[in-house]
């Protein structure tokens, strides 16, 4: 789906046909599952040591899905390890193979290269969703055979070098550019130039000269212009300005910059409000920040990479800075570490600080996360640390918890050790560390929450677990069989009213997409509920990725499957269609990926 299929609908007239998918469903108990386990998930499934498949990633044809208790990967630690592979095909190499993360050599096995091409640019430069990002990375990176193409279709290693570039990853798309005939297609050259421009390590300056010459490419012109300045040879700016407007570019913002480094002029730039990525790139090889009448919003228009350029600009105003910073680090290419002291640098009043819990609900965006953040960073009182930090858990986004802004509010967390004095953080708490994949310091949390439950029986408390007992599967916090669904069922008043029974119905059909053992008389329960209304894929798209499975086409199953969601990912697509894509994933093996999206998607179902 294009940019449309970012409207949201709550739907689940296709559940029952989830029935029927390639998944597994547990039969019915022969006696009740207590609704408290007694004790954290047993047996639990061994990481793989490094430079070994992460699990769900072998290459044989799949058999039946493992419903054994989920382990996410290590704390913190990379699911692959990226190594140049020599290229089978030149077309085909890539960085990882089935031993590192790689989808395995027959990942496109026979693809039409047509469908491929359109499902790659159909998906969005960047998504806000880590899941997304890291499973759409794995793809690209891939060494396998290409598909077949005719002599008109673009270098398919160029095709996704392009890909990669796009979502931000320069040192993985500059490995990927060294690969044989990598820089041969024109717009993969052009999308690694830029980024390695921004990133400031200008590797792609090495190779401007000579894809100058190949390219009639007016973008790669401007790339040179930056290497020029990089290089400290300004003399010919003017002359590449004038081919630049007789190849049909026209971006005053970067031409206003290019004359000022041409002219040697000195003290802070004046004189252009637009910005665009090339204009950054320029700025950055120049190491002169922005103007301060630059809008902010010119800034949120940029691609996250040129985001998080503007961020490490000197000389620019903080409120740009912060701008750029926090939109580069919701598409991950900043990291927490860089992205600290622009929250710590923004403008907040004492008053907001004293009260950032209830000033929190009234701003929006970086301000209302430096607000408090500093308000976190700030107090020592662990108490109201940790209602700090469940406020901020509450009003954010799955997908930015994911992230580096949660990375930043787990690192506050680990000053915090579970207790009965923090027992309304505990959900919280393993909400957000479940996101960050932080197994190790979910478990203490969660069962906080869930001892905070019995004693309370009912009430604020036991709702708060309850709404952690899908993540916590998702999670690897409770065994496949830890949690009774049935007794779930009543317990969240699933049959109460058509919302209630909407959103049970949902989260059981994402859990049970992702490869979780559910009753599937639960499911019938459940549905139908309302006629789907809203945009769903086109019946070929739809009828494609599930006829993709049976060869198994893994890497077309991954990109269809991925084209299927939301621009801003699972969190904001509608269950109906997570659930297709999920399953898709699942009965190919990538089951770890499948459950990894799940989670951010249930967790806007769960809700805080």
């Amino acid at each position: 789906m294009t940019a449309s299929r970012s409207k949201a609908f709550w739907g689940l007239a296709l559940i029952t046909g989830l029935m029927t998918a390639p998944v597994a469903f547990a039969q019915t108990s022969s006696g009740p599952t207590p609704l408290w386990p007694q004790g954290p998930a047993t047996s639990p499934t061994v990481a793989p040591p490094a430079g070994t498949a992460p699990a769900g990633t072998d290459t044989a044809a799949p058999g039946p899905t493992p419903l054994g208790a989920y382990t996410p990967p290590p704390p913190r630690a990379s699911s692959f390890e990226v190594k140049t592979l020599a290229a089978v095909t030149p077309d085909g190499g890539g960085l990882l193979d089935a031993g590192q993360g790689g989808l395995g050599q027959a990942l496109w096995a026979d693809s039409p290269r047509g469908l491929l091409d359109r499902a790659l640019a159909s998906l969005p430069q960047s998504s806000p969703s880590p899941a997304v990002r890291t499973l759409l990375g794995r793809v690209l990176m891939s060494s396998g055979t290409a598909p077949q193409a005719g002599k008109d279709a673009r270098n398919f290693l160029g095709l996704r070098l392009e890909r990669l570039a796009l979502l931000g990853d320069g040192k993985h798309a500059d490995a990927m550019a060294a690969l044989p005939t990598a820089l041969d297609d024109a717009g993969g050259a052009e999308a690694w130039a830029r980024l390695s421009l921004l990133t400031g390590d200008g590797a792609a300056c090495d190779q401007m000269a000579d894809l100058q010459k190949r390219f009639n490419d007016g973008e790669i012109q401007m790339l040179g212009v930056v290497c020029q300045v990089r290089g400290g040879s300004t003399d010919n700016i003017m002359f590449s300005l004038d081919i630049m407007r007789e190849q049909g570019v026209k971006d005053d913002g970067f031409s206003r910059l290019a004359e000022v480094a041409a002219g040697g002029q000195k003290g802070a730039l004046k004189g252009f409000t637009a910005v665009s990525a090339e204009a950054v790139a320029l700025a950055r090889a120049m190491n002169r920040g922005l103007p301060a009448e630059v809008p902010a919003a010119q800034i949120l228009a940029l691609n996250p990479a040129a985001a998080a350029a503007v961020a490490d600009l000197p000389d620019t105003a903080a409120a740009l800075k912060l701008a750029a910073g926090d939109r580069a680090a919701s598409y991950g290419t900043l990291p927490s570490a860089a992205l600290a002291p622009l929250y710590k640098a923004a403008k907040v009043s004492p008053n907001d600080l004293k009260n950032a819990v209830g000033v929190a609900d009234k701003r929006q965006g970086a301000d209302q996360r430096a607000i408090l953040y500093q308000a976190l960073t700030g107090e020592t009182i662990p108490s109201l640390k940790g209602a700090i930090l469940a406020k901020a858990v509450d009003v954010s986004d799955p997908a930015l918890l994911a992230g580096a802004w949660g990375d930043l509010l787990a690192q506050e967390l680990e000053g915090l050790a579970p207790g009965p004095a923090l027992k309304d953080l505990a959900p919280a708490a393993t909400r957000l560390l479940l996101l960050q994949n932080r197994r190790d310091l979910a478990q203490p949390w969660f069962e906080l929450a869930r001892q905070s439950a019995q004693d309370a029986k009912e009430g604020k408390a036991l709702q708060a677990y309850l709404r952690l007992v899908p993540l916590a599967v998702l999670g690897g916090l409770l065994p496949s069989d830890g949690a009774n669904w049935a007794q779930w069922l009543d317990a969240v008043k699933a049959d109460a009213d058509a919302p209630s029974r909407l959103r049970a119905a949902s989260i059981l059909a994402l859990l049970t997409a992702a490869g979780e053992k559910v009753d599937p008389l639960l499911l019938a329960r459940t549905a139908p509920v309302v006629e789907a209304p809203g945009v769903i894929p086109d019946a070929a798209s739809w009828l494609r990725l599930d006829q993709s499975i049976a060869v198994p086409r893994r890497g077309e199953v991954a990109v269809l499957a991925l084209a299927e969601l939301a621009d801003a990912g699972p969190a904001a697509t509608a269950p109906t269609v997570t659930a297709h894509a999920l399953s898709a994933l699942t009965a190919v093996g990538l089951k770890d990926d499948a459950r990894r999206l799940a989670l951010e998607a249930v967790a806007v179902l769960a809700g805080p």
